[in-house]
């Protein structure tokens, strides 16, 4: 067996043994490639080599970017996950990711999409991402800016405070993200926590532990966690320090998950403001709040105690 220096100068070079490159080898190649440099810079590196060796092989069409890329992204995640192990260890303890069949991606995908023909040319990114519903709201709020920028003086949103406004409100620095930052009592079993809950990705820091805090991201989502400076006065104030919003229609499935090893504070419910909510208490006691507009939620209890008799809209 090659090791990792000359696999991945082999791989660079487009000189490896097409005969043996597995599916397990593109794994490695792209585990190697992760592990010298950050993602944007690692996925470059395996585009290359596979493509050189694509054409080496006289079949250039054979290579498949949105495969290529969200495989990679799968990887980097669970190398996280697992703080960077050996190959040897790594590889047993990711066995899902390493089925033949890539089942890990078709459960995000659906065998339709991988198949288009534009995906293996450009990269399509999974619906299970939800950048949709992050680039809608990037555009109605855009528009409620240009609105609000075009009122005049005398038309304002909202009473002006003492002295009138005086266009310095608008000339303040734009906030891009507000992210919320939990205080908790270990940083990597939270994270683990938000991660097997939510599927977000985790970027921790430093890169072993003990870590200081963490970064969660999934699609359009982020939050932090910081390790508290004396574990013992982790205490959430009452009330919610959370709300999750999903898409997909799969809250159901999330509670029945939760509610086998979790606090559940509030069960799953139909709202007054035609939602679906539940709210779980997370490693910390932090109360999450989780909510998601369904179609079809007739059989969810109304949280008023009323009998629709149906579905609600």
């Amino acid at each position: 067996m090659l090791s990792d220096a000359e696999f991945l100068e082999q791989f660079d070079a487009g000189t490896l043994d097409l005969g043996t490159f597995d599916h397990e080898a593109h794994f490695r190649a792209a585990w190697l490639c992760l592990r010298s440099a950050p993602f944007k810079e690692a996925v470059s590196r395996l585009r290359r080599g596979l493509k050189r060796l694509a054409i080496s092989a006289g079949q250039p069409q054979r290579y498949h970017e949105t495969i290529t890329v969200a495989y990679t992204r799968l990887i980097h995640r669970q190398m996280r996950l697992l703080h960077d192990p050996p190959w040897e260890e790594f590889k047993t303890r990711s066995a899902e990711l390493l089925a033949p069949d890539i089942a890990a991606l078709r459960a995000l995908y659906g065998q339709d999409t991988l198949e288009a023909p534009e995906s293996r040319k450009t990269f399509v990114p999974p619906p299970a991402w939800n950048i949709e519903p992050v680039e809608r709201f990037l555009r109605e709020f855009s528009a409620y800016q240009e609105d609000l920028d075009a009122r005049p003086v005398d038309d304002p949103v909202a009473d002006p405070p003492a002295g009138g406004w005086t266009g310095a409100e608008r000339r303040a620095a734009e906030p891009v993200c507000v992210t919320a930052v939990l205080a908790v009592a270990d940083v990597e079993q939270s994270a683990r926590w938000y991660g097997a809950a939510f599927g977000f990705d985790v970027a921790p820091f430093p890169q072993r532990p003990p870590y200081q805090f963490a970064l969660l991201s999934r699609g359009g989502a982020e939050m932090m966690l910081r390790a508290a400076p004396d574990p013992a006065t982790v205490a959430p104030t009452p009330g919610w320090a959370l709300y999750v919003r999903l898409s997909g229609g799969r809250i159901r499935e999330l509670y029945a998950s939760l509610s086998e090893s979790c606090e559940i504070v509030r069960p799953l419910q139909r709202m007054p403001y035609h939602d679906v909510e539940f709210e779980v208490r997370d490693l910390d006691g932090y109360i999450v709040v989780v909510s998601e507009w369904l179609d079809a939620a007739g059989d969810i209890p109304d949280a008023l105690g009323e009998d629709t008799g149906g579905d609600t809209a």
